[in-house]
């Protein structure tokens, strides 16, 4: 065999383990798609304030939903884009089902000080002397809902709100952690499995 035919060859076994290497390597999403890889690090970040086995208390004035698409006990897919990506693509239990108006709001967690950007979801009758009405970006808040450490009582800015459907749900996280009572999804980010 010549030089040049062994270092050819060399070259594209080197080359076959490099690719195999980095397809394997459990962070490659920040070689090929740095935006979301990062993006979805910030949110793990933020999910390490998340409470796992919630209570399954709600507020008194929170109306169950008499015939929810996807019923209470049934299987569904989640394809829910926040908790950093622990939520998207994984089966879910239904255990409640609300109607309601979900909101995103974005706040300074009181255990850790970091800012928490559009955090997903308070329902309306969890947030504190606001009324029936629905509230406009912008607006100050406060809530009860302790789904995650920090955020029970803090001031918190409302993003956006959806009028829906919001489940509480036990699943599975991408990463193996078993959560119970996980409040909120809403309708649009379950699927039929």
């Amino acid at each position: 065999m010549s030089k040049k035919m062994s270092t050819l060859t060399f070259s594209i076994i080197f080359t076959i383990f490099l690719l195999f290497f980095i397809n394997q390597h459990p962070h490659i999403e920040a070689l090929t798609n740095p935006e979301r890889y990062y993006s979805n690090m910030k949110n793990m970040n933020h999910h390490s304030n998340m409470i796992y086995n919630g209570s399954a208390q709600v507020p008194n004035n929170l109306e169950p939903t008499n015939n929810p698409k996807f019923p209470i006990g049934s299987k569904a897919l989640s394809i829910a884009d926040h908790m950093g990506g622990m939520m998207d693509n994984v089966k879910v239990t239904i255990v409640a089902a609300y109607e309601t108006t979900a909101y995103a709001t974005s706040y300074t967690s009181s255990t850790d000080r970091k800012p928490v950007r559009n955090h997903k979801w308070i329902v309306h009758e969890e947030l504190i002397d606001i009324g029936e009405k629905i509230l406009e970006p912008g607006t100050k808040v406060s809530t009860t809902a302790e789904h995650m450490k920090g955020m029970k009582n803090v001031v918190q800015t409302v993003e956006f709100s959806k009028t829906t459907t919001v489940y509480m749900v036990d699943f599975i996280t991408t990463n193996g952690e078993q959560v119970t009572n996980h409040k909120w999804v809403i309708e649009g980010e379950l699927k039929a499995l």
